[in-house]
């Protein structure tokens, strides 16, 4: 169970960000810049660097979902409040799931960098639906879900044939889980439409980091 104080405030870093910066740690070093000055993360130029730009890039975006996801809570009611807070909670596992089975392919001491990477990829699209609810605008989607629902499952049944059948499963549980509870919230504020739309959007998106997962 989550006490209502913790399921009130959005975790910044989960326990498998602190893995991943552990095993940064242990291979790297301290996460630090390698020279006396903050370097220059458009192009970091050591290992180091590198670390330190890849943890600096999601601190600001955790930071900033934070923020966001404050706002958008202290201006619902009660019932719709509950309903973020279930969403958000279910996003947390989907994005921790679903970036483990991102990096399951990957060798090396780059992996960790890559899952915190994953991490802060979705963790600025999940602060681009948070502004959306902010401005309560929940744009509609042309593309035919039925046709959505079948690609994904035909990349899935593709992953089973050479990847990590576990964290594939794991990751999908997850993301239905969060889809599901995502869009039951945008229902509450766009009606029958929103939860449509919610559901083409999410299963746009599953697709897009999928295809990730499988570069």
């Amino acid at each position: 169970m989550v006490s209502q104080n913790a399921r009130r405030s959005t975790p910044h870093l989960t326990m498998a960000s602190w893995v991943a910066v552990g095993a940064i740690a242990l291979l790297l070093g301290p996460v630090q810049p390698a020279q006396s000055q903050r370097p220059t993360c458009s192009r970091p130029d050591t290992p180091e660097n590198m670390a330190f730009c890849v943890n600096e890039a999601f601190t600001a975006a955790d930071a900033e979902l934070n923020w966001m996801y404050n706002e958008v809570i202290s201006n619902l009611s009660e019932p719709r409040r509950e309903l973020l807070i279930d969403a958000q909670l279910d996003w947390i596992n989907y994005r921790d799931a679903a970036c483990e089975f991102e990096v399951s392919g990957r060798l090396g001491s780059i992996v960790p960098l890559l899952e915190i990477t994953c991490q802060t990829r979705l963790t600025n699209v999940r602060t681009e639906e948070l502004t959306a609810y902010q401005y309560n605008y929940y744009p509609n989607h042309r593309q035919d879900l039925a046709s959505l629902e079948r690609q994904h499952r035909s990349i899935v049944n593709n992953f089973r044939a050479y990847r990590s059948t576990a964290l594939l499963d794991a990751s999908e549980r997850t993301w239905q889980q969060y889809r599901d509870t995502v869009c039951r919230f945008e229902r509450t504020g766009g009606g029958n439409a929103a939860w449509e739309n919610c559901r083409i959007r999410l299963t746009q998106q599953r697709i897009s980091d999928l295809n990730l997962s499988a570069r």
